[in-house]
């Protein structure tokens, strides 16, 4: 029975573990701190005992790879992960400072009034989403380093794309001053054309329900290291991975063909393979320390791979000693006006009455900011540069300004506005470090942007007994995201057995077949495809028009 190394407990290094100790491996897995989950984790670390998290994370249709994991891990003895721990879908809207809140309500006919566009702004705007739905090697070689706001700005009016590239923290999970065209077609080609059709049991909220090609996004019904985490560990443990906490990874001896063993400071690993499931940043700094294994293929990319540096999205918690109600089901909130790109959402309209808040707390809104370099509007400093009690109060400001939530809460609460309720704490991620020098995080975010597709490395590394996975790696999925973690590790672990079932995601027939169109195309140096029809468009309609006046 061969011996399987992972270092990292996050989503994808638990993923190859789930796989192959299925396939009768020995999996041991070593994790630099003292829980499960990488960023995904929840802790609860106050005297209040309210929960917290690196940041809070949906769950898209297309999330096949994902879905299908959490259906064989047992919640409790009533059923799996999938079937008892998601909620139905959240209602994402968009919410901005002086106008009403928008939803997704009519499919595409809501994006102009959601995204504040006129008819001839949404014909331009759907124009370019549609070039990079029906790209493939352009987009991978070319859109992947245009900058996805900038490509749209010249096309929208400025409160339209101002409210558009909003979106791209709270959905992508990105930084909109970075996020390329690629990464963001590419998303939301999945979202609104995959074909998917996640189907779930009645519970308490209602009957049999279906996840569809452009439904909400799901959450766990509780924190999810409690909800997820726990229970999957428990699991493995079971099945018989062997779980090592607080083992950092060091240093990898390389003999110029296999990886002899692995060190955790002073401590010496064995195994037969290796499978390196850490943070990127990390990653890089370990290869960093023996030459002739950083030069090698796929590990290479890993120094231009996180060369612009880590994402800074910092998570927060509001608190408050009132239940606050609002008028829709499961409402996420995107505060489009934010110079920060918040995002929020109260987690009571989704976990589990049992589930305990904090001493005291009977609403817990969970918000991110999503962008870095913008000024606030209270000190004029961008997050990078604030303080925690200036972030704290810019948070505060840029809530407490956004005239369409203070509506809904209105709405929902019997005239009663956002500031007429005790906001009794205010919490931030405890790993972000304020600090005159900037803000940093213990564990530093990597995320897609213009500077990483051409990067991206493969599970498979040249070395025979070392393989890599997490969602920075190359994927299906396309974007760091839960289903991109999942999906590197069953490709790590398939790459090990190629025994292990990878889902792939799911490209209608009419854009597999117009991006094969547009390869030709882009192969002799031609227009894109869209384009290339238009121009084609404008010829004739000029050759006829010369025609009638000429006859």
């Amino acid at each position: 029975m061969k011996s399987v190394v992972i270092f990292g407990a996050g989503i994808a290094g638990l993923t190859a573990a789930h796989e192959l100790v299925r396939l009768g491996y020995s999996v041991s897995v070593y994790e630099a701190i003292d829980q499960p989950g990488g960023f995904f984790r929840s802790a609860r670390l106050g005297t209040d005992n309210m929960p917290t998290e690196y940041s809070w994370h949906g769950m898209g249709p297309w999330y096949h790879n994902a879905f299908d994991l959490m259906q064989q891990i047992p919640f409790s003895e009533e059923g799996s992960i999938y079937d008892l721990a998601l909620s139905r879908p959240v209602d994402f809207g968009i919410f901005p400072d002086t106008d009403t809140a928008q939803f997704y309500d009519e499919g595409l006919r809501s994006i102009p009034k959601m995204f504040r566009m006129k008819n001839w702004g949404f014909v331009k705007w759907f124009y370019l989403m549609l070039k990079t739905w029906t790209s493939e090697t352009r987009s991978n070689i070319d859109y992947d380093k245009i900058n996805a706001a900038q490509a749209w700005k010249p096309l929208l009016k400025d409160q339209a794309h101002k409210t558009w590239r909003s979106c791209f923290g709270p959905w992508i999970g990105s930084d909109w001053s970075k996020v390329s065209l690629q990464t963001t077609g590419d998303f939301f080609r999945k979202q609104l054309t995959t074909k998917a059709v996640n189907r779930h049991k009645a519970d308490q909220n209602g009957p049999a329900w279906t996840q569809g090609t452009g439904a909400g996004w799901l959450l766990f019904t509780g924190p999810s290291s409690e909800y997820w985490f726990t229970p999957w560990v428990t699991y493995l443990k079971g099945k018989g991975v062997k779980f090592y906490w607080e083992k950092a990874l060091t240093k990898l001896e390389f003999d110029g063909t296999t990886i002899t063993s692995a060190y955790c400071g002073g401590e010496n690993i064995q195994g037969d393979i290796y499978i390196l499931a850490i943070n990127p940043f990390f990653t890089a700094d370990i290869l960093r320390e023996t030459p002739a294994l950083e030069s090698q293929e796929e590990l290479r990319l890993y120094k231009p791979l996180v060369q612009g540096g880590p994402h800074i999205q910092v998570s927060f918690r509001l608190a408050f000693d009132e239940e606050i109600k609002f008028p829709r089901k499961r409402t996420a909130v995107v505060i489009s006006d934010s110079e920060f790109n918040l995002t929020l959402f109260a987690e009571e309209q989704v976990w589990d009455k049992e589930v305990d808040l904090g001493r005291n707390i009977k609403s817990l809104w969970t918000g991110t900011s999503c962008i870095s370099s913008v000024p606030g509007r209270i000190y004029q400093k961008p997050v990078i540069s604030c303080s925690k009690e200036e972030f704290v109060e810019e948070v505060k400001a840029q809530i407490l300004s956004c005239g369409a939530l203070n509506e809904l809460i209105k709405e929902a609460n019997y005239g009663r506005e956002l500031k007429d309720f005790s906001l009794v704490k205010i919490e931030v991620w405890h790993e972000w470090e304020f600090s005159p020098e900037g803000i940093k995080s213990l564990q530093p975010k990597w995320v897609n942007s213009t500077n990483t597709q051409a990067y991206l490395p493969a599970q498979k590394t040249p070395v025979p007994n070392l393989f890599l996975a997490g969602a920075h790696t190359r994927t299906q999925a396309q974007v760091w995201s839960i289903e991109g973690a999942v999906e590197s590790g069953r490709r790590a672990a398939k790459a090990i057995d190629v025994r292990v079932a990878v889902l792939d995601q799911i490209r209608p027939l009419w854009i597999r077949t117009l991006s094969r169109i547009d390869d030709i195309l882009y192969t002799i140096k031609a227009p894109q495809l869209i384009d290339s029809v238009f121009y084609i468009f404008l010829i004739l309609c000029g050759y006829l028009t010369y025609v009638g006046f000429t006859a």
